[in-house]
């Protein structure tokens, strides 16, 4: 592999990261303003904005993990959607985890212990669990019903459709 290659690779990648980061930090700051606007009338304090920065990163980076064990390469000889919905519930269990370790963190930081705060993840209801569950799913499932599209009908194709000639 020659190292102009391994440059154009590495850019790409980086490109696919920063995407995936602005369309998960957007999802994830809109809901830490949502749960903020929810609990300060219970004097809880604000959760800072770079927690769901960081968790943004996370999942880009373990979507793009993701990818690489588990490719989005979608055909045209099956229907999309029983494509998608395997990945989808695997991607949803990654930020599932990573939404729980925030949850730990979250509590280490206000000095309340990342183990009891890791158990008290979504409150510990599993009405509440659940709920995140399906938020994070149709986090999820765009982004790869656009990679699934991409794969059946090509970069060229799907750019012409979302931005014109």
């Amino acid at each position: 592999m020659t190292s102009k290659h391994s440059h154009f690779k590495f850019g790409a990648e980086l490109k696919k990261i920063l995407i995936l980061f602005i369309y998960f930090a957007i999802w994830f700051s809109a809901l830490a303003f949502l749960s903020y606007s929810i609990l300060r009338k219970d004097g809880i304090p604000y959760a800072p904005i770079s927690l769901a920065l960081i968790k943004a990163l996370l999942c880009a980076k373990f979507m793009m993990l993701g990818q690489a064990l588990y490719p989005i390469a979608s055909s045209k000889d099956k229907a999309l959607i029983w494509q998608i919905l395997p990945r989808s519930v695997v991607y949803l269990i990654v930020v599932l985890i990573l939404s729980a370790l925030e949850s730990g963190l979250e509590g280490w930081i206000h000095h309340k212990g990342f183990i009891h705060s890791l158990t008290n993840f979504g409150n510990g209801d599993l009405i509440h669990i659940l709920a995140l569950c399906l938020i994070y799913w149709l986090i999820v499932l765009p982004y790869l019903t656009f990679m699934s599209l991409k794969s059946v009908m090509g970069e060229a194709e799907i750019k012409k459709i979302f931005l014109g000639k």
